[in-house]
Parts: structure tokens; C-alpha cells; sequence
């Protein structure tokens, strides 16, 4: 019978594997068992065993050896006696004849001859058995030596065991021991310290009761200076009463002379009266005849009348003299009074001094001595307690050091061997498993060469049967030929069939060989480009240290030579004056430093503006506290000040921006300086005049410092058209600086920066303009006009330039050439671009849903929530696609809680809070939860209290906030706590447990869990900070540092301080324009104003960029989001460079956009924002109109390889296995064309949507539609980890959409049918399939689909 035709499952042909035992051998088990199981004890008694029977073994040989001695003895005399009786025997014969009996002994003695010959070998192989055996013995002796000195060894090694047991057991002793002392020493040591404590404690207490001593003899003091006002007031008063006194005297005697003149008088008129009287009576006697009656009755009355006269004087004139007596002598006995009384006072006021003065003494005499004797007596302990203390821990570390020595050494020891013995496991597994992986490859070449050769042995014997049998049977029928035939072609077939499958599994082996060694060089090759990038950055950081330390050294340097001025850069110094410099009415004033020049011909006083100049004590130097200041003070006395116009410093020539408290002046000599700068000032105070004056000029390495200034005029707000307005220009700190001055002669530009442009910016240049670039300006002015350009000015375009005229045609040179001399010492002195944010437009602008947006927040990297007029939108930026989220309408603040899966919104007209799940923000139907509380709400804001054991959301609504915990209840909240605000809530977060809340001029932090009361972040007693409450400024947000510091931002002013409310920084953060708002993404705080946007670093406190956006509002806390109010009403997303990955991908826009928003058939809540069909084939006809285009669009064929002609019947059968129906979540992975993701890495490039040309006129007009690519990303490819994706270098993308969601089938079928004519086939499609393996063979067969799931085409 033949065999079986399927012979290659028989089993005949495996090879038997057999197991054997042996007991001596290594690899068994019993003596495994033994030796491992065995103890060393068992090992000495074998070997003792072993020199016995060894010692038992060569007695036995020496005895043997005696007795081979001793029989070659006797054979020797033997063989004498035999040769002596053999030669007697010769003798004989040759004498006489030869008997029977002779011949039967010379027989015998024969034999016996041949006997001791034979015995005489055996002598000689037992002389070789004696010299082996001596040997045996000697290398027995030499053995039993070794052992007796292995013995010995033994010996002494179990001593050292026994030593090192006990070294052990004593060092554990020492140890615990040790720990004891440790512990005792730690005791020791608490209560030296608490000793320590308590003498601090006495010291501060000796301290407070110094301080309250001081404060009496302060108070003292301060009584004596009362009393010595009031002693001076009272000489003053004695003096005013000597004046009196001598004045009165002065009166007294002008009275007494008047009274002597009253009496002189008196006297005159009684002569006077006396003559009348005669002179009557004379004419009474002339006149006796004529009437004498009536004359002499006249006369009487006349003289009655003059009499009653005379007694009136008299008397009126002796009550004044009278009267004025009493008068002085009750003056002078008053003042005689005072006088007493002031001396007495005086008497007692010197008593009392002199009685303070000695308690005084007194006093710091018993003060100093027990201070003295306080400290002497402290000093002492603490010094013998210090050498206690550092001699046991010199005790304790010297044994430290020794345990930790040997423990190291232990250590190390264990760590080597296990090192070695994991070594040798993991290369016996290597070894192992290469020897298994080359066995079985052997096996699998000798089964083939097995099987091929019993293939041939059995086609050769059917060969021969069939000969034979043709042979045989030639007498056969005809119709047995065909069966035979068949017979042999089925035998001839099966064993091609065996030796086909036999060659595809060793080829299939092979390839997985091939594959595995292919992944090998991958990993290799990654590694390496891992380990180059890590060395390019250890480079670039050796650099940076480089730079920084020539940086500290120059820091030195400065500081050493701090009294030198900053010169010019590289000789480059320009005149302050840049028109003409005859004026000498136009200057600056020398102390002020205004950046105002002399173009203008009024002089600018910037420092004589007194109204508005805030003087607070915070700056003030020592002779602020003396009693009469000094006629010429060594030190300045700076204060801190406002400046109404911009103003230099004095010390750096750099400005002093901000809007309040700019910097400080001395009082005396008004020299005006950074607050920085006021340490580097000059110490001499008044400054000589050759020193207010510095050269101007920016120092390169820092880039600090002012190098030219005048007036220009710029384009009013409406264009070039409608005129130009007078701006004051400073190019200081390698920034071009631009305030606006009001219309009118005798106006000064405000300190509000109306536009800065950084010079660092890569787009910047200067140039002078053309009559084409300015149509509306005049042409006398145009040759004096130039343009500065700079990029980040606009959304729309990177660049934009503004157009600057200068007084005239040299003023226009001077200033383009300052620039660009500037730019290019900037360029050489490769200063730092410190700028964060790239601004970019986030969407397009064509989307009104953006027209309203009020609010809007980053949900993941592709999705962004928008809440405008209209209610709450999800818009989902690489699909076009916008989901409407609930009815309500007017969203105006958004605010995502991940933690809980919900999204807070402020909807309606009367302003609720709503809680959203997030699951509505993919389009479901899901409820919402109203909180009725919160009507006419202004903010929420959210947060973890408890270290994240919930989540607290808190609702300002004017002067109140509601805070409420946020659960799995149905309402999903609860509220916790109501908390009353002193002023309506313009700012509030939650800062580690505790609400934070600003309004007008302060901020409060209150506690969220638990009752406490709420503390200021400003510190009443803190004096510095006074300013904030004088003038009342909004508070626009607080910045939390660290636990112990916060920056609280005003309207006016930034201010550091601690978290006691006391002010830790002396600088202070200053705003270049009023702030409208402010956001934080740590550490970099966003300030906005009307023109621009400034970046700050907190930590630094650095001016670090300005993106130069007008009318831009943020829509988030973190300020990525923001909306553009210019013509075109844009969505901003700022880029951070700084940080890993981005938060949102950017889509390409365009301004000529022709999309429309349309809402889905089936779901009422989804839209898609595309173009629509006619508008699609309108672009479509005009793109075939141009034949470039159209030859663009059709590419050369690329990695075009030719593996196999195909039959006319060959492709069907893979068109048959091609995929029907796609499923749903493979028929969103659909790609147009190629694709190019850029792996996201620190360095890693835009994410944008780039297409290749070859992807076709769909791909093209849907490239326009915007919604070409679909992108599925894997799992967590893009979440918070931001796992790095493959890049198109890698193959990871080719022709036909890839399911993101499977790298790994993808990557293989690319790499394995790469050149299978599918990829061939196709000649005008630009794929980005990787070139052939040089391993993979040629297929000849119908390729086989596996990963065809994958591959789907756009419908």
C-alpha cells in the first residue's frame, strides 16, 4: 500500500525528545535538591568523610607497595640462583653428556625461567603501579594538606562569622544605644529649645518693656518740650509785660505832664479870671451913668457862667488825674503779680525738669545694667548650651557617618550582586530565548528539508512502482493508464501544495523577523532623534546659563560703577532738541525731565502743577524726622509723586510710565527718579547742575534708557483726510512711545500712552512714504512724513504701519535714522523677544452669531462656547458645525465647572444663573436648573473648597453674594451662605477656601465653609497704602502670588501685598493707559485699555508686551477668547508660546468668505456653517474657466512602482472586497485629500488644516466650504495630557481618510502593502505611501484587504 497522500500531518517526521537522569550531574535535580537543601554542616562532614577513606586508601597502597618489594626481593635471588645453576648446566655439557633426568630438570628450570620473566613484567607494571601510586600519594599528600589548610580556612571563616555575629550583635546594641542618646539628645534638644523659646520669650518681653520705656521717655520728652514751650511762652509774656510796664510808665508820665499843664492852665485862667474880675469892676465904674443895672446884670451872668466853667474843668480834671493814677498803680501791682507768678512757675517748671532728668538717668542706667546683665547671662547659656550641643552632635555624627558607611558598603555589595545576578538572569532569558527563536528556525528548515526529501524519496518510488508496474502489466487494459495518471498528478499536486505552505510559513517566519527587526530600528531611531533634541536643549540651556552669568557679572559691574551715567549707544548720543536748537526760549526743565522738547516755542513746567501731586511719607529719608530742617542735607528726602505729563527719570533717562505715583523727588533739590532708581541716586544733595543733565541714550545689553523725543503729529481717528493732530514722540527702552496733546497752545500731553510700538517685534521697520501711499495729505508734507511698521497691529493682516509727520524734511531724517540705527544695535545685541501671546483669529468673522457674543469660553481643543443675544452656542471649529444649547436667549457670562460635568450661564433680561449638564453641549435634550435666588445677578464665579471636597459657586448681585454647593441632588445645588459686601461687588474668585471680593477701593476675603469674620487685603495701620482710600479707584481684580503675597489691580495702580494686608513689594505695577479690564493666566497678567492690550509678568513685575488691538473685551476669566470691535467684529484667540500645546485649533479664515448658516433637517438644535450648492458651482465653473488651475489640480505620479501585470479578470475580484456600507463613526474620518498634522511638541507648529494640490477640484472647492477635513482624534490624543502625535514624516497619513482612533493598523498596512498595486495603480494621485521594503517580496496573488475598514472616500 502506498502511504497516505497527506503525509506532512502524519507526524512521522517530528524528531522525539527523551529526558535522562543522572545523579552526579549539575542539571539534576537531586543534587540541586542536595546543595540547596543541604546545610554547610552536611557539606564539612562529606569532606571529613572523604580524608578518611582517602587516608584509609593509601594505608592499603603502602601496604601492597611493602609487599611487591618484597616478592621482587626474593625473585631477584631467584633469577640469580636460575642463571648461576643455567650457566653450571652449559658448562657441564660442553664437559660430559647429557641424561634423561638432566633434561627433564633443564625443562623444568625452562619453564620456571619463562615463569620469572613473565613475573619480571609483572615486577614491571607493579614498578609502574608503584610509581603511579607514589604520585597518587604524593598528590594525596598534597590534597590532605589542602584540606587541612581548607580546614583551617574554614576555621578562621567561622571565626570571622562568629566575630562578625557578634560585631553585629554589638553594633546593634551601639545602635539602639545610639538611638537612645539620639533620642535623649532630641529631648535634650526640645528642651533647649524650648529653653531657647522661653528665653526669646523673656527677650521679647524685655524688648516690649525697652519699647515701652522708650515710649515713656518719648512721652517724657515730649512733656519737656511742652513744658519748655510753655516756660518760653511765658518769657515771652514777661517781656510783653516789661513792654507794658515801660509803656505805662511812658503814659504815667505823659498824664503827669498833662496834669501839670492842666494845673498851669488852671493857674493862667484864675490869673486870667482875677484880670477879668478887674477889668469888670473898672468898667462897672465907667459905666455907672449909662444903665448900670442892666451891664452889671450881664456881667454877672458872664462871670457866673464862667465860673460855673471853671469848677466844671476843675473838677472833670482832678477825677482824670484821679482816675488814671489808681489806674497805673493797679496796673503796675498786676504786673508786679505776673511777675511773681512766672518766676515761682519757672522755679517749679526747672525743679520739675531737673527731677525728670535725674529719673531719666536713673532709669537707662537700671535699663542698660539689667540688659547688660540679661544678655551677658544669656549669651553665657546659650554658649555653654551651643557647646553641649555641637559636641554631641559631632559625637552623633561621627557615628552617623560610620553606620551610614557600612550600610553604604552593604548596600552597595547587595546592589552589585543583584545588579549581577538580574544580569545574568536577563541574559540567560536573551540567550534562552535566541537559542529557542534559532531552534526553532532550524527545526523549521530541517522539518522542510525533511519533508522535501521524503517528498522526493516518495516520487522516486512511485516512479520506480510505476515502471515496474509498466513493465509487469503490459498485458493490462488500456483504461488503467488515465486512473494511474490521475493518481500520480493528485500525489504530485498535494506534495506541491506541502512544500507551498512549507515555503509560506518560512516565509511568513521570516517576516515577522523582519517586521520585529523593523520596529527594532524605529524605536532605535526615535531614541536617537529623542536623545539629539535633549542634547540640543541641554545646549541651548548651557547657553541661556552662559548668558545669564555674563549678565550677572555685567549686573556687578554696573553696580560697582553705580555712580557713573549711561552712556550712548556705541557713540550714538543725539541732541535733546529735534528741531531747532538756537531756541533757547523752548527747554526743558531741568528738574522735571519732561520727554516734551523744544519744537514748540512755549516752555514746558511739568513740576509746578501742585493740585494734583499726591505726597505721601513712604520714601522719605532721615532728616524727615528731625526738628529744623538742615540749611544743606547730605541725603535726599524723596517722595513718592504724581506727575501730570510724561516725565523721565533723572538717574536712568528712561520714562516714568503710569498714571499716579510714576515715581519720587527730593523735596530739597527736586531731583525725580524711578522708585528702583531712588537707591542709585546721588548721594550729594543739591545735585550740582553738570549732573541733573545726563546724556541720552539706551544701554544695549539692558535696554533701559531714552534716546531721542520731540513733537510730531499723527492721522486724526478718522484718517489722513481729516487732518492731523500734535502727539509727543519718545523712543525710550527700545519702544517708540505716542501721547496725544490736546488742541490749543498752552496744552500738554497727558500721561496716558495713546500707542507703543516695540522695536523688538520681528515685522518692525521704518521707511519714508510715497504720494501713492498718503492720497489724502498734502504734498508739502509729504516729503517730511514716514511710516513705522510693525506686525500685531490687526487681526485681518500681520502688518499695519502708521504714518508719523515730522516739523520738516531734517526732523524726518533725524527720526528715521534714530530708528533704524536703533533697530539694527538691537539686532547686533540679539535682545530677548519676551513676547507671549500671538494673536489669531479664532473663527471666521462671517459667522453673526460672533456680532453679539457677550461671553464665551474654550470647551476642548476643537469646541468653543458662545453666549451672545441670541442664547447659548457650541461652536465646533474644524467641522463647521454649531449646536444650540437650551432656549433661553441674552447669555451674558459663561463659566465651565468640569469638576461636576455642569456649565453656570447668567441668562435672560432679568439675569438668572442657570446650570447646564454638559451633555447639552453635544446637541441632547437635557434639563436645566434654575436658581430663582439669583435674579438681576451680576457675576458668578466657581471654585473647590476643602482642599476639592466640593465645589462652591458663588453669585454677586450688588452689594450681596450667594454661595452655593454644587451636588448630585436633582437640583444639583444647595446654598451654604449669604454674604453682605461693604460696596457693590465689582471683582470676586476664589482664592484656597476663602471668596475673595473687590469693590471701590479695597478688597475683602471671606471664609466659604464654617463662620469667621472676613479680613482686609489692605491694612488699615499700613500708611503706605492710605493713597488707595483717599482717592476712591475701582478694583478691577487680585492676583494670588503665593499663600503669603497677592497683586490687588486698581484703575489707577497695581499694589503687591501680604496676606496680612501689608504691603510687601515698594514698587509698584504701573498701567501705560487707563485699564478697562484685567485677566490672569498665570503668571501673566493681562491689562486692557482703549488701544492696546499689556502683558505683565507678576513675579518680575515686568512690562513684557503690548499687543496693539483697539476696542478689544475679553470673553473669559483667562483672556484666550476676545472679541475685536472694530468695522468687522472678530473672535481673537491668544496663542501662549510659552506653554505646551494649544488650548484651541486655529482653522484658516478668510475675510471673502461666502458661508451661511444652516440648520439641520433632522435635529432643530444642530447648524453647519458651509456655502451653499450654487454658490459651490459657481466657484467650481470659474476654477475650470482657467486652465492653470486646472492643471494644478491634476499631479505628476509619485513613488509609482511596478509589481505585476493584472489580467483583464484580476481587479474585479478586490473591487468585489471593497466596503459597501461605512459605519457611522468611520464616515466622520473621511479625508479629501492628504493630510499633514503636525505632531504637537513644545516646538511644534500651528495645528492648521494644510491640503495637498493633488486632492482634486472637490477637495478644492471644499477646502473653500471649509469643511474639507473631518479629524477624529484618538481618545485622549488632544485632552489634558496632550499625548504627541505621529508626524507625516512617520507615514501616518496617506491617500483616503485613516480612522485616527487606530495608529497602529494603519502604520502596518502602510508599511506592509505600500507597494501592492492598489497604490500603483492610481498614477495621478500624490499619496504620502512610504517607498517598498527591500525585505517584503513581490506578491503575485490578490492582495488582501484587512485594513480596508479603514479606507473610506467622501460622498
Amino acid at each position: 500500500m502506498p502511504p497516505p497522500s497527506h503525509t506532512a500531518f502524519s507526524g512521522h517526521h517530528l524528531p522525539f525528545v527523551g529526558f535522562t537522569y543522572t545523579s552526579s550531574c549539575v542539571l539534576s535535580d537531586r543534587s540541586c535538591l542536595r546543595l540547596t537543601a543541604g546545610p554547610p554542616s552536611m557539606d564539612l562532614d562529606a569532606s571529613i568523610q572523604r580524608t578518611l577513606e582517602d587516608s584509609l586508601a593509601t594505608e592499603a597502597y603502602e601496604r601492597r607497595i611493602r609487599r611487591l618489594e618484597q616478592e621482587k626481593l626474593e625473585l631477584s635471588r631467584k633469577l640469580q640462583e636460575s642463571t648461576q645453576t643455567v650457566q653450571a648446566l652449559q658448562y657441564s655439557t660442553v664437559d660430559g653428556p647429557i641424561t634423561a633426568s638432566k633434561d627433564l630438570e633443564i625443562k623444568s628450570l625452562k619453564e620456571e625461567i619463562e615463569k620469572l620473566k613473565k613475573q619480571v613484567t609483572d615486577s614491571d607494571h607493579l614498578e609502574q603501579q608503584l610509581e603511579e601510586a607514589s604520585t597518587a600519594r604524593r598528590e594525596l599528600d598534597d590534597a590532605s594538606r589542602q584540606i587541612k589548610a581548607f580546614e583551617k580556612q574554614v576555621r578562621t571563616l567561622k571565626q570571622e562569622r562568629e566575630d562578625l555575629n557578634k560585631e553585629l550583635a554589638e553594633s546593634s546594641d551601639r545602635l539602639k544605644s545610639q538611638a537612645k542618646e539620639l533620642k535623649d539628645a532630641h529631648s535634650q534638644r526640645k528642651l533647649a529649645m524650648q529653653e531657647f523659646s522661653e528665653m526669646n520669650e523673656r527677650l521679647t518681653d524685655l524688648h516690649s518693656q525697652k519699647q515701652k520705656l522708650a515710649r515713656q521717655l518719648r512721652d517724657k520728652e515730649e512733656e519737656m518740650e511742652v513744658v519748655m514751650q510753655k516756660v518760653e511762652s511765658l518769657r515771652q509774656e514777661l517781656r510783653r509785660t516789661e513792654r507794658l510796664k515801660k509803656e505805662l510808665e511812658v503814659q504815667a508820665e505823659a498824664a503827669a505832664a498833662e496834669a501839670s499843664k492842666d494845673r498851669k492852665l488852671r493857674e493862667k485862667s484864675e490869673q486870667y479870671s482875677k484880670e477879668l474880675e478887674s477889668e469888670v469892676e473898672g468898667l462897672k465904674q465907667k459905666q455907672v451913668g449909662r444903665s448900670p443895672a442892666v451891664s452889671y446884670i450881664e456881667y454877672q451872668q458872664e462871670i457866673t457862667k464862667l465860673k460855673a466853667d471853671l469848677e466844671k474843668k476843675s473838677v472833670f480834671y482832678e477825677e482824670e488825674l484821679s482816675k488814671r493814677e489808681i489806674m497805673h498803680a493797679n496796673e503796675i501791682k498786676s504786673l508786679k503779680k505776673e511777675l511773681r507768678d512766672a518766676e515761682s512757675q519757672q522755679l517749679a517748671l526747672k525743679k520739675e525738669i531737673m527731677i525728670l532728668k535725674d529719673k531719666l538717668e536713673k532709669t537707662r542706667r537700671e535699663s542698660q545694667s539689667e540688659r547688660e546683665e540679661f544678655e551677658t547671662e544669656f549669651k553665657q547659656k546659650y554658649e555653654r548650651e551651643k557647646i553641649l550641643l555641637t559636641e554631641e552632635n559631632k559625637k552623633l555624627s561621627n557615628e552617623l557617618d560610620k553606620l551610614t558607611a557600612m550600610f553604604e558598603r552593604l548596600s552597595m555589595n547587595n546592589r552589585q550582586l543583584e545588579e549581577e545576578m538580574r544580569d545574568l538572569a536577563d541574559k540567560k532569558e536573551s540567550v534562552a530565548h535566541w537559542e529557542a527563536q534559532i531552534t526553532e528556525i532550524i527545526q523549521w528548515v530541517s522539518d522542510e528539508k525533511d519533508a522535501r526529501g521524503y517528498l522526493q524519496a516518495l516520487a522516486s518510488k512511485m516512479t520506480e512502482e510505476l515502471e515496474a508496474l509498466r513493465n509487469s502489466s503490459l498485458g493490462a487494459r488500456a483504461t488503467d493508464m488515465p486512473w494511474k495518471m490521475r493518481r500520480f498528478a493528485k500525489l504530485d499536486m498535494s506534495a506541491r501544495l506541502e512544500l507551498q505552505s512549507a515555503l509560506d510559513a518560512e516565509i511568513r517566519a521570516k517576516q515577522a523577523i523582519q517586521d520585529e527587526l523593523n520596529k527594532v530600528k524605529a524605536s532605535c531611531i526615535s531614541t536617537e532623534c529623542k536623545l539629539q533634541e535633549s542634547e540640543k536643549k541641554n545646549l541651548e540651556l548651557l547657553t541661556d546659563i552662559e548668558r545669564l552669568k555674563k549678565e550677572t557679572e555685567e549686573l556687578r559691574s554696573e553696580k560697582a560703577n553705580r555712580g557713573r551715567c549711561i552712556d550712548s549707544v556705541e557713540n550714538f548720543t543725539l541732541s535733546n532738541t529735534p528741531s531747532r536748537d538756537e531756541d533757547t526760549k523752548s527747554h526743558l526743565h531741568s528738574r522735571s525731565r519732561s520727554p516734551s522738547t523744544a519744537s514748540e516755542t512755549e516752555p514746558i513746567e511739568v513740576m509746578d502743577h501742585p493740585p494734583r501731586s499726591i505726597h505721601t511719607p513712604t520714601m522719605k529719608t532721615a532728616y524727615i524726622g528731625s526738628g529744623l530742617p538742615a540749611l544743606k542735607p547730605k541725603a535726599h528726602q524723596f517722595v513718592v509723586k504724581s506727575f501730570n505729563t510724561p516725565t523721565k527719570c533723572n538717574q536712568c533717562t528712561s520714562l516714568m510710565v503710569g498714571l499716579i505715583r510714576q515715581g519720587c523727588t527730593c523735596e530739597v533739590c527736586g531731583f525725580s527718579c524711578h522708585v528702583t532708581c531712588a537707591d542709585k541716586a546721588p548721594a550729594v544733595c543739591p545735585i550740582p547742575p553738570e549732573q541733573t543733565k545726563g546724556p541720552l541714550g539706551i544701554d544695549p545689553q539692558k535696554g533701559i534708557g531714552t534716546a531721542y523725543e520731540g513733537h510730531v503729529r499723527v492721522p486724526k481717528p478718522a484718517g489722513v483726510k481729516k487732518g492731523w493732530q500734535r502727539a509727543l514722540a519718545v523712543i525710550c527702552d527700545f519702544k517708540l512711545f505716542l501721547y496725544d496733546i490736546a488742541e490749543g497752545k498752552a496744552s500738554q500731553p497727558s500721561v496716558i500712552v495713546s500707542q507703543v510700538i516695540d522695536m523688538r517685534d520681528e515685522e518692525f521697520s521704518v521707511s519714508s512714504v510715497l504720494a501713492s501711499d498718503v492720497i489724502h495729505a498734502n504734498r508739502k508734507d509729504i516729503p517730511c512724513i514716514f511710516r513705522v511698521t510693525a506686525s500685531q497691529l490687526s487681526a485681518s493682516s500681520n502688518k499695519c504701519s502708521i504714518l508719523i509727520l515730522a516739523d520738516g524734511e531734517n526732523e524726518k531724517s533725524k527720526w528715521v535714522g534714530v530708528l533704524n540705527e536703533l533697530h539694527r544695535i538691537l539686532k547686533k545685541n540679539k535682545l530677548k523677544d519676551r513676547s507671549v501671546y500671538v494673536p489669531k483669529e479664532a473663527y471666521d468673522s462671517t459667522l453673526p452669531l460672533i456680532k453679539t457674543t457677550q461671553s464665551a469660553a474654550i470647551i476642548d481643543h476643537e469646541r468653543i462656547a458662545l453666549g451672545n443675544e441670541e442664547g447659548l452656542f457650541v461652536v465646533h471649529v474644524t467641522k463647521d458645525e454649531i449646536i444650540r444649547v437650551g432656549d433661553n436667549k441674552k447669555v451674558h457670562q459663561i463659566e465651565l465647572i468640569p469638576s461636576e460635568q455642569l456649565i453656570a450661564v447668567i441668562s435672560g433680561r432679568n439675569r438668572h444663573v442657570r446650570l447646564f449638564p454638559m451633555a447639552a453641549l453635544d446637541g441632547r435634550e437635557t434639563e436645566f436648573y434654575k436658581l430663582a435666588e439669583t435674579k438681576g445677578c451680576q457675576s458668578i464665579v466657581s471654585g473647590h473648597v476643602r482642599h476639592g471636597a466640593f465645589t462652591c459657586l458663588c453669585v454677586a448681585m450688588k452689594r450681596q453674594v450667594l454661595c452655593y454647593e454644587l451636588n448630585q441632588s436633582k437640583t444639583r445645588h444647595k446654598k451654604i451662605k449669604e454674604i453682605q459686601v461693604q460696596g457693590n461687588v465689582q471683582w470676586m474668585s476664589v482664592f484656597s477656601d476663602r471668596l475673595c471680593v473687590g469693590y471701590q477701593s479695597g478688597f475683602l476675603k471671606y471664609p466659604l465653609h464654617g463662620e469667621g469674620s472676613p479680613y482686609s487685603l489692605l491694612h488699615p495701620d499700613d500708611h503706605t497704602l492710605s493713597f488707595i482710600s483717599q482717592q476712591p479707584t475701582d478694583a478691577i481684580c487680585a492676583v494670588e502670588i503665593s499663600n503669603k503675597e497677592y497683586l490687588l489691580c486698581f484703575s489707577s495702580v497695581g499694589v503687591y501685598v501680604d496676606c496680612q494686608g501689608r504691603r510687601s513689594r515698594q514698587q509698584e505695577l504701573m498701567w501705560p493707559a487707563t485699564p478697562s479690564s484685567c485677566c490672569y493666566n498665570a503668571p501673566y497678567l493681562s491689562v486692557y485699555s482703549e488701544n492696546a492690550i499689556d502683558i505683565f509678568d507678576v513675579n518680575s513685575m515686568e512690562w513684557i508686551q503690548t499687543i496693539p488691538l483697539k476696542k478689544v473685551r475679553p470673553l473669559n476669566t483667562e483672556g484666550s477668547l476676545n472679541l475685536l470691535g472694530l468695522e468687522t467684529i472678530r473672535l481673537i484667540y491668544f496663542k501662549n508660546k510659552m506653554a505646551e500645546g494649544d488650548e484651541l485649533v486655529v482653522p484658516e479664515t478668510s475675510d471673502n468668505s461666502r458661508k451661511q448658516m444652516v440648520r439641520n433637517i433632522n435635529n432643530k438644535r444642530r447648524y453647519s456653517f458651509r456655502v451653499p450648492e450654487e454658490e459651490r458651482m459657481q466657484q467650481r465653473r470659474e476654477m475650470l474657466r482657467d486652465p492653470e488651475m486646472r492643471n494644478k489640480l491634476i499631479s505628476n505620479p509619485t513613488n509609482f512602482n511596478h509589481i505585476a501585470h493584472m489580467g483583464p479578470g484580476d481587479g474585479i475580484q478586490i473591487l468585489k472586497d471593497l466596503p459597501m456600507n461605512l459605519r457611522p463613526q468611520e464616515s466622520r474620518t473621511v479625508f479629501s485629500g492628504s493630510v499633514s498634522i503636525p505632531s504637537i511638541t513644545k516646538s511644534r507648529t500651528e495645528p492648521g488644516r494644510s491640503m495637498s494640490a493633488s486632492s482634486g477640484l472637490a477637495a478644492r472647492s471644499s477646502a473653500q466650504n471649509g469643511s474639507a477635513l473631518r479629524r477624529e482624534f484618538s481618545g485622549g490624543s488632544y485632552g489634558a495630557k496632550r499625548q504627541p502625535m505621529a508626524s507625516p514624516s512617520d507615514g501616518s497619513l496617506s491617500s483616503g481618510g485613516l480612522d485616527q482612533g487606530s495608529d497602529a493598523p494603519t502604520r502596518d498596512y502602510e508599511r506592509e502593502d505600500s507597494d501592492s498595486p492598489r497604490h500603483s495603480t492610481a498614477s495621478n494621485s500624490s499619496n504620502l505611501s512610504s517607498p517598498p521594503s527591500p525585505v517584503s517580496p513581490h506578491k503575485t496573488k490578490s492582495l488582501s484587504l484587512e485594513s480596508s475598514d479603514h479606507v473610506s472616500w467622501d460622498s
